[in-house]
């Protein structure tokens, strides 16, 4: 009778083992799951950051390409009105090109123009597939900074105290001209903190507001600048009123 209880409790023992050996092989596989995922995902959103900033770069090299062509062939073969829109900036160069009476030079500045225009197109390819590898990014609403956005997902998602997550944000480069429906990519892993802004759904890119506000400051320092030299030059200055304006009679 003991010999049957003991034989019926070793396969009993044996299906337990067997269980507990698939659960710690799940655990393992899933762990390693989540692990590569979370690698694969800082792997791609440093590659996304690395590809915005060689964009701003070849963006801002169009914008001065447009204002040089501009200001030395703008009156005469036709502007380019603007690179806000990538579309309409293809558009005009195509209608100037079409110009029959267009010299040498001129064309091959197009050339260069049309280079770096199809780059940026590419470079905003390359990002948007990048951006269907990293999943549901946060859409940015109205009066939301990159900051809030951060910090909230530090607290909220990543689990860090407020004055942690406070202290990785003041060595976090943010991007602060945000607009309604941009998307915003983070990943806090291995103490490591990234965190990146795309087009998303809003009608401008960060570059182009960054340019924006880049712009802005520099025509808020001409115009100082220019304030200032007026002060400086003498027939700027108001006249001096302490001499009397009629002589005494003795």
């Amino acid at each position: 009778m003991e010999n049957s209880q003991a034989s019926a409790a070793t396969p009993l023992s044996s299906v337990w083992t067997i269980r507990i050996v698939i659960l710690l092989l799940l655990i393992v596989i899933v762990g390693g799951f989540l692990y590569y995922r979370s690698e694969r995902k800082v792997v791609d959103l440093l590659q996304l950051n690395a590809l915005q900033t060689q964009r701003i770069d070849e963006y801002n090299r169009l914008a001065d390409q447009v204002r040089n062509f501009n200001a030395q062939f703008g009156a005469k073969f036709g502007r380019i009105s603007t690179i806000e829109n990538l579309g309409d900036a293809n558009s005009d160069l195509q209608k100037i090109r079409d110009n029959p009476n267009l010299p040498g030079g001129v064309d091959s500045l197009m050339d260069d123009f049309q280079a770096t225009l199809d780059h940026v197109n590419y470079l905003g390819e390359k990002i948007q597939n990048l951006e269907k590898s990293l999943g549901k990014p946060h859409r940015v609403k109205t009066n939301e900074t990159h900051a809030d956005i951060a910090l909230d997902y530090l607290v909220h998602e990543a689990g860090l105290p407020k004055d942690e997550a406070k202290r990785i944000l003041k060595r976090t480069a943010l991007i602060w001209e945000l607009e309604p429906g941009n998307a915003v990519y983070n990943i806090y892993y291995d103490g490591v903190f990234l965190t990146t802004v795309t087009q998303g759904e809003a009608k401008s890119s960060p570059l182009v507001a960054q340019r924006r506000v880049r712009e802005a400051s520099s025509r808020r320092i001409a115009a100082l600048e220019e304030q200032l030299r007026r002060l400086e030059t003498p027939d700027s200055l108001p006249a001096d009123t302490s001499k009397p304006t009629s002589t005494e009679t003795k």
